[in-house]
């Protein structure tokens, strides 16, 4: 019985703490801005190999 109660505490407590420490407003930490868009890259053509003469 008692090391379920351990195991049940120890469980709660470290739910608390990610709770309390995921969103940052507990800490005073900004947010972190949000990702900007990925650049718009032109496909390269494929080089066309010629097979080397025996």
């Amino acid at each position: 019985m008692m090391k379920t109660v351990k195991i049940l505490s120890l469980m709660a407590a470290v739910a608390g703490s990610m709770v309390l420490s995921s969103c940052g407003c507990c800490t005073g930490e900004e947010r972190p801005p949000k990702l900007r868009k990925l650049s718009q890259f032109n496909d390269v053509p494929a080089p066309a190999y010629v097979e080397p003469s025996k």
